[in-house]
């Protein structure tokens, strides 16, 4: 059973004081008219008019805690109205508001589409001036090979004659006198450089007051270096430099190095040929003629042989050419 107001069930709590108060005022009626003693009688009558007043204390109780429920009620009612005006207020505000940002969403998406359709237009017409631009570049070139085909087809045919056996035979020939014509030409130019190097020794001056002959090839050398108005020149990275190596005997001078002859091969030697046959003819002659005094020291019957076995040595060269002039001018 539940504890303290909650004893009593809500139905029978609210009928309990009416109905106490008729009970007793009802006992007392009947008290009264069935009792005859005055004394008691009057005493029935206090207790009627005590639950008389009683009844009337609790109804005026029970007016007045209606007519404050009614009040509250009243204020509960106005304040919900306050509170739905007010809502309803801020509710037309944000209607409003969300009916302005409608517009300028609105008038953006119009420009924003009107933008598109001018981009898309652009586009097309883009295109349309591509695809004419293409078919006119087609045009010109088809107008281009159409009178190119024209030309050559107006042209008449040059006329090839077919290659004989003759040619190669020759070409045979040629292939197998390689290594022969390039001893050949490589002692044509050993012999014409000795000669020019013995002319040279008689031409140049003797004694002590003789110019070494890298100062004398580069006379403005020193002056260059030193005025200092000119750049100085890359300084060369040495490399190796295959030489047609024959049986030729190095130049019988101590004092001076080999002179190497370097580019100007032909393979099939018609370049020399066709360039110098007078000196081809002299180096062949002076070649042929190892009794020379002059040259003897150069070359040699084996060097210029027809039939002899030439020995290459291009692969064991291991000779650097360097250039010493720009070291000689940087340390004058």
């Amino acid at each position: 059973m539940p504890r303290g107001r909650h004893r009593h069930s809500q139905p029978l709590h609210r009928l309990l004081p009416p109905a106490t108060v008729a009970g007793s005022a009802a006992a007392l009626a009947v008290g009264a008219l069935v009792i005859g003693d005055p004394v008691l009688l009057r005493v029935f009558v206090v207790a009627a008019a005590g639950v008389a007043g009683g009844g009337a204390f609790l109804l005026r109780s029970w007016d007045r805690a209606a007519g404050k429920q009614v009040a509250d009620l009243k204020t509960a009612r106005v304040r919900d109205e306050w509170r739905a005006d007010e809502r309803i207020a801020e509710l037309e505000v944000d209607l409003e508001d969300s009916r302005e940002l409608r517009g300028k969403l609105e008038n953006k998406l119009r420009g924003k589409r009107a933008e598109l359709a001018r981009l898309r237009s652009e586009h097309a017409d883009l295109l349309r001036r591509y695809a004419t631009a293409e078919s006119e570049r087609a045009r010109a070139l088809e107008d281009g090979r159409v009178a190119k085909k024209a030309v050559s087809s107006a042209l008449p045919v040059p006329y090839t004659a077919p290659v004989s056996p003759a040619a190669y035979l020759r070409a045979s020939a040629a292939l197998r006198d390689l290594s022969r014509n390039g001893a050949r030409q490589q002692a044509a130019l050993t012999v014409e450089e000795a000669r020019r190097r013995d002319l040279a020794d008689t031409d140049e001056p003797q004694g002590k007051h003789a110019l070494d002959p890298a100062v004398r090839d580069r006379p403005d050398d020193a002056t260059t270096s030193g005025s200092g108005s000119n750049p100085a020149l890359p300084v060369r990275q040495p490399k190796l430099v295959p030489a047609v190596a024959a049986a030729v005997l190095p130049y019988a001078r101590p004092n001076r190095q080999a002179s190497r002859a370097q580019g100007g091969f032909d393979f099939f030697g018609t370049k020399n040929e066709k360039a110098r046959p007078q000196e081809l003819e002299a180096a062949g002659e002076t070649a042929t003629a190892p009794a020379d005094a002059d040259l003897a020291d150069v070359v040699g019957d084996e060097a210029v042989a027809e039939q002899a076995e030439v020995i290459d040595l291009t692969v064991h060269d291991e000779t650097e050419q360097l250039d010493l002039s720009e070291l000689r001018a940087r340390s004058s």
